[in-house]
């Protein structure tokens, strides 16, 4: 499909609205959370356990269930990796993507 300037232009300023309401959507929902949370830790009746035993927040709602607990994310440190492995070696266990990014500024 091919658009005239125009067109582009236009959907150029579309994008760049859509942003803004999901950027304002994205604040709004992180307040909310931050409330939840609060919530949560606050009120001693959400104290639980999950099934392997660990202490966790848990709120049941009339439509929705709200559980906080705590999750663990590892990471490595790339660079030192590459010192720790040869060349052919980083490659075996690394893995790379390509994709198109658009950016509108």
């Amino acid at each position: 499909m091919c658009m005239t300037i125009k067109e582009m232009n236009e959907t150029m300023e579309q994008i760049k609205e859509w942003k803004r309401i999901k950027e304002q959507a994205e604040d709004n929902i992180s307040a909310l959370n931050a409330k939840a949370i609060e919530f949560l830790n606050e009120t001693e009746a959400c104290e639980a356990v999950d099934k392997k035993g660990n202490p966790i927040r848990k709120f049941t709602g009339t439509i929705f269930k709200a559980t906080l607990s705590v999750q663990e994310r590892e990471s490595v440190d790339k660079t030192e990796v590459k010192k720790l492995l040869s060349k052919e070696d980083y490659k075996k266990v690394s893995k790379v993507s390509v994709y198109p990014v658009l950016r509108i500024s």
